[in-house]
């Protein structure tokens, strides 16, 4: 399973924006990044600080110490406006306020420094580059998981689904539930819930006991938008005897979803490769740093509704499921 994960490095999406930062060819010797990240006590970005740290020791980059977000905007602006001070040569960053990222990149601009995101969103700042996974193709993969195995338990009859989504300003997270139901409504599932748990597990543990109030257990899946808040609600379905009687789907393919699909509690998690985001994330600044252009020849405006000429590309994600294995 860690070789498959290792080797899906190349699942992401890169958007570039040229001339955002208008950042020249820097020297080789002695280039030195800030990476800030949306919060560690997020087992998703554990691996992606490790591939931002691992490339960047890889290529002989000076990191400076980790920065944590801590699930905070103003811990964002505050700890990203120092680094920019102390004269970094690129800034690498999974944003948790996305909606904040364009007083960070006028600050970046006016040093002619390139800024690449991981993650998240740009909240449509002017970046250098913008790397995601495949949002609503992965969410897309969890629905038709769910259709092929849902007829393995008879007990389930319901045609209802229910949705937890993440923040409402992590534009592109949310497609995840969109590709979700593109896959279960033409299939006759009705979404007959859908909340926001801030990509908390505390909070979807909320929602789902809300749910299952409300429901009981005339609903066939719930569907999390990421891992964190999958392990919540397939907490609240087992303190309600619910388990194998409402299924539960997540997004990420992070250690603790793995191994709650092996134990039984969850179901399947759409996999993406943070630690292969984290070592690209690193890798494109360096090549702008260069002066290496990192822009592709595919285009794709449903990912940036703020500007329909941005470029990207990106791989497949994969799901897994049944005894913590890739389908």
């Amino acid at each position: 399973m860690k070789k498959l994960l290792c080797a899906l490095f190349a699942v992401v999406m890169v958007m570039s924006f040229a001339s955002c930062t208008g950042a020249g060819t820097k020297g080789k010797e002695g280039l030195t990044f800030g990476w800030s990240v949306y919060d560690l006590s997020n087992p998703f970005f554990i691996p992606m600080d490790e591939g931002v740290k691992e490339e960047a020791a890889q290529l002989g980059i000076t990191l400076l110490p980790t920065h944590d977000n801590r699930s905070d905007a103003t811990e964002m602006v505050m700890g990203v406006t120092e680094m920019i001070g102390q004269g970094i040569d690129a800034l690498v960053i999974s944003p948790y306020s996305p909606e904040s990222l364009s007083s960070i990149t006028a600050l970046a601009a006016q040093a002619g420094i390139p800024v690449v995101v991981v993650d998240i969103g740009t909240g449509g700042a002017c970046v250098d580059a913008f790397i995601m996974s495949d949002m609503r193709g992965g969410g897309a993969l969890a629905g038709q998981y769910f259709l092929d195995v849902v007829g393995e338990y008879p007990g389930i009859t319901s045609k209802n689904v229910g949705i937890i989504k993440c923040e409402g300003s992590a534009t592109y997270a949310v497609m995840r539930g969109e590709g979700f139901k593109d896959k279960v409504e033409p299939a006759g599932y009705t979404v007959v819930d859908e909340q926001y748990g801030s990509s908390k597990k505390d909070n979807a543990h909320a929602i789902m006991l809300d749910y299952i109030d409300r429901y009981g257990d005339d609903m066939a899946a719930v569907f999390c938008e990421n891992d964190e808040m999958a392990l919540g609600a397939a907490a609240a379905i087992d303190e309600s005897g619910l388990r194998g009687k409402i299924l539960v789907f997540g997004f990420d393919g992070s250690e603790p979803a793995i191994a709650a699909i092996k134990e039984g509690s969850m179901h399947g998690t759409a996999a993406q490769n943070p630690k292969g985001m984290g070592e690209f994330g690193v890798e494109l600044a360096y090549k702008l740093c260069m002066g290496e252009s990192v822009t592709s020849d595919y285009i794709e405006s449903d990912y940036n509704p703020q500007s329909a000429a941005n470029k990207l590309f990106w791989s497949d994600m994969f799901m897994i499921g049944k005894d913590g294995e890739a389908v």
